[in-house]
């Protein structure tokens, strides 16, 4: 029985290591996408799009900004002649003096399984990996497809941001 319980808080214990990695490298990634967010400003749900030529358009949500963490939205935007739709729909949060990111809560397009209603002490340590690896991939696609946000010196949705679309 002892065995058992020490392999189980080893595999625990690792996973638990390796999802800490992957908040760092989130957070390295997230800072090569949004590279002056320090200057995002939350509270106001304030919009930044990113436009590249052939990728679907990227959209970065503050939610709220503080000395020590930023949390946001992000999201591909989808346009439609009914209404424009978001997915994958994932509120994220930093945190600058540990320098890691975190998925909090999410929408994945490929499962359809909403993780918003569930708070994120109760996520299992297996969901909290799954979201952050996806995270974690498509932050790494983004930046292959020429994504970036230039927070100072954009415009707000609604407005042409030149920096964004080239």
């Amino acid at each position: 029985m002892q065995a058992t319980l020490t392999s189980r808080r080893e595999v625990t214990s690792g996973r638990f290591a390796a999802l800490m990695e992957l908040y760092e490298s989130n957070y390295i990634l997230l800072r090569r996408l949004i590279p002056n967010l320090t200057a995002l400003e939350g509270g106001s749900e304030q919009r930044y799009l990113s436009w590249r030529a052939g990728a679907v358009p990227l959209e970065l949500s503050a939610i709220e900004h503080s000395r020590y963490t930023s949390s946001f939205r992000l999201s591909y935007r989808f346009s439609s002649r009914r209404q424009p739709s978001r997915e994958p729909d994932l509120t994220i949060r930093l945190y600058h003096d540990a320098r890691s990111a975190e998925v909090m809560t999410g929408l994945l397009p490929s499962s359809r399984r909403d993780a918003r209603g569930e708070p994120r002490r109760r996520r299992d340590l297996g969901e909290g990996m799954r979201l952050n690896r996806f995270f974690n991939r498509w932050l790494a696609y983004c930046l292959r497809q020429g994504h970036s946000f230039d927070v100072e010196g954009a415009l707000r949705e609604g407005a042409t941001n030149q920096s964004a679309q080239n």
